[in-house]
């Protein structure tokens, strides 16, 4: 008698313990692979865990490098990172990437330090010009007090956020082949 999945269930228990022993290999973020949507929904404010959004810049970064179909749901607390200050910045605009991670970035992307992002900021631009496609809730938008109308988005700090509705936002999510959430 065959047991399903037994021989899938074995892999995943071999992989799970390579990845606690550290032995899992490194991948190289420029190897071609297929063409796929990745999607990662923003989820998390930059006040509630600034380490969600600086990882997740990195992963879209990474996965722009393979040649993905990258699309960036800004959803629920972390809408309230995009909008636009006094002075038409946002909480992420000046927020400094540290010396020791953007050294990390440059090895990673095989590229000088000096063109690694110094800021958020800087990291959020260069991702969009990269071809990185980003959208956010226009409910949560208007829940914040961001935005008086729906389907808006005067009040950003970036002009390049596509607001999606309710519908939309599940759609971008039930179409994406790979799903990252931060």
């Amino acid at each position: 008698m065959k047991i399903p999945y037994l021989k899938l269930w074995i892999q995943v228990v071999r992989g799970l313990i390579a990845l606690a022993l550290g032995m899992a290999p490194m991948v190289n973020a420029a190897e071609p692979l297929a063409q796929k949507t990745v999607l990662i929904h923003l989820k998390t404010g930059l006040d509630l865990d600034d380490a969600q959004l600086c990882v997740a810049y990195n992963q879209i970064w990474a996965a722009a490098e393979t040649g993905q179909r990258v699309q960036v749901l800004v959803d629920a607390s972390a809408v309230k990172t995009y909008k636009k200050g006094w002075l038409g910045g946002n909480e992420l605009e000046d927020y400094e990437i540290p010396e020791d991670l953007r050294r990390i970035l440059s090895k990673e992307f095989h590229l000088p330090l000096e063109k690694i992002p110094r800021t958020y900021g800087e990291y959020l631009r260069m991702l969009h010009a990269e071809g990185v496609e980003f959208f956010i809730n226009s409910e949560m938008l208007v829940t914040y007090g961001i935005e008086k109308e729906y389907g808006k988005v005067e009040n950003l700090a970036v002009d390049f956020f596509k607001p999606v509705g309710i519908q939309e936002a599940l759609r971008l999510v039930t179409n994406a082949d790979i799903y990252l959430v931060y």
